[in-house]
Formats: structure tokens, C-alpha cells, sequence
């Protein structure tokens, strides 16, 4: 290990080789990992299509329930750690390193914030789309959580109801990238009422998006139905009975 200078304290460049001493640790481990899921993988294929008829269904439901919540899992730590990492990255940068591009604070106003509004019927899902935009010199990957959805009455709906695409997003450095937001408007939601909720961009420097639905009435269907044709006077003339 490199030594830490006279005052005992990590020095920016040992700090540096240190950090790239233990990505490369984490590349190399991954590798061995990915090699042990892969024969894992094969051979408990292997395995399930051996087994007796009945022992094979059950077995290969159950491979595939783990191979999903294994998938899920690591992708789940991937991207919190990696946002975890971004945003003290993030908020060392704002602390560290003085900028004359950005105006100060201004005590008591919140910061803006893109608001989203959508609308829609009882059984349709509401969707919209926004960009966000890397203004770093490094690719950056943002998660998105959803609060419940509160009517002006009070009422609540769980954040369940919202779904993005992509669930993580990741933007090149420099670049643009959009998600696609969903609400499922359920038998759940009162119409005529709007409810709103947040969106936090998780590993985005804590930006938040407004977001809310209005509840709109069903369509008439009364008013689509086409009128009976009238019977011309051919067709309402009497027969004759002689």
C-alpha cells in the first residue's frame, strides 16, 4: 500500500490508484461470478431435464422463480450502489469545487421543477414522456420512485400505480435520454378528482417531478350508438288481402 504522506491523511493521487486497485478487484470478481452463474445455469438445466415428468415441471418453476429473483436482485444493487456513489460524487462536487456558473441560493424558494399532467378514464393508463439531460463528463444512471397519488380530499392510491420505462435509465455523458411515465388509472381513483404525487429521480442530484391525473367522466355510450333506419313507404304500405 502506498504510503499516506507525513500527515497521515490520503493523498489525492494514492486516492486515485487506490479506487482503481478496487474497480479492478470488483471487474475481476464479477467476471468469476458471471463464469459460476453461467455453469450453474447449465447444469441445473441439465439437472431439471433428467427428472421424472412431474419432477421436472416443479423443479423447472423453480429455476425459473430464482433465475428472476437472482436477475432482479443483482440488478437492484447495481443501480442503487451506483447511484449511491453518483450522488456523493455529486454533492462533493457542489461542496468542493466553487463555481461562478450557478446563481446562489435564494433562502425560502424552492427550487423549479418540471410538473407533469395527464388525464384519462376509468381502465386506461395515462402516459406521458420527459427528457432528462447529463450535463456531466460521465455516464449517469437514474432510478425513478413514485409517492402515493393524494386527491385534494385526501383520499390516497398507492405509487404502485405508477410505472416508468425504463425502470433505471442511463444517459451518456453529455447526452439526453427520456423515460416514459404510466399511471393505471383504476376503479380506485373518484372522478372528477385530480391527484398528484412526486417523482424522485434517484441519482439525479435529488430533482423531483410533479406529476398529476384528473380523473375524467366515461364517455356516453348512448351518444354513439346509430339511429334505426326509418322503413321507406314501400316497406310501410299494407298488404292488399284481396
Amino acid at each position: 500500500m502506498a504510503s499516506q504522506g507525513s500527515s497521515g491523511r490520503t493523498s489525492p493521487d494514492e486516492f486515485v490508484e487506490r479506487l482503481r486497485e478496487v474497480s479492478a478487484a470488483n471487474a475481476s470478481g464479477r467476471k468469476q461470478l458471471l463464469r459460476r452463474f453461467g455453469a450453474f445455469v447449465q447444469e441445473a438445466a441439465q439437472a431439471v431435464g433428467t427428472g421424472q415428468s412431474g419432477q421436472r415441471t416443479d423443479a423447472g418453476a423453480l429455476l425459473a422463480r430464482w433465475l428472476d429473483f437472482n436477475l432482479e436482485s443483482y440488478t437492484l444493487v447495481n443501480v442503487q450502489g451506483l447511484a449511491l456513489l453518483n450522488g456523493l460524487l455529486s454533492a462533493a462536487e457542489r461542496t468542493l469545487i466553487p463555481t461562478t456558473a450557478s446563481a446562489p441560493d435564494t433562502p425560502g424558494m424552492p427550487a423549479p421543477r418540471i410538473e407533469l399532467r395527464l388525464s384519462g378514464r376509468h381502465g386506461e393508463r395515462a402516459t406521458t414522456r420527459f427528457a432528462i439531460e447529463n450535463h456531466f463528463d460521465r455516464p449517469l444512471a437514474v432510478a425513478f420512485q413514485s409517492t402515493d397519488l393524494i386527491s385534494k380530499t385526501g383520499a390516497s392510491l398507492p405509487a404502485s400505480l405508477v410505472s416508468f420505462e425504463p425502470t433505471t435509465l442511463v444517459v451518456e455523458q453529455r447526452g439526453e435520454g427520456v423515460v416514459q411515465a404510466t399511471v393505471a388509472i383504476t376503479t380506485d381513483f373518484e372522478v372528477g378528482q385530480t391527484y398528484t404525487a412526486t417523482i424522485r429521480l434517484v441519482g439525479y442530484e435529488a430533482k423531483e417531478v410533479g406529476l398529476s391525473v384528473t380523473v375524467l367522466p366515461p364517455t356516453d355510450v348512448t351518444s354513439d350508438r346509430s339511429p334505426q333506419p326509418r322503413k321507406s313507404a314501400k316497406e310501410r304500405r299494407p298488404r292488399d288481402n284481396k
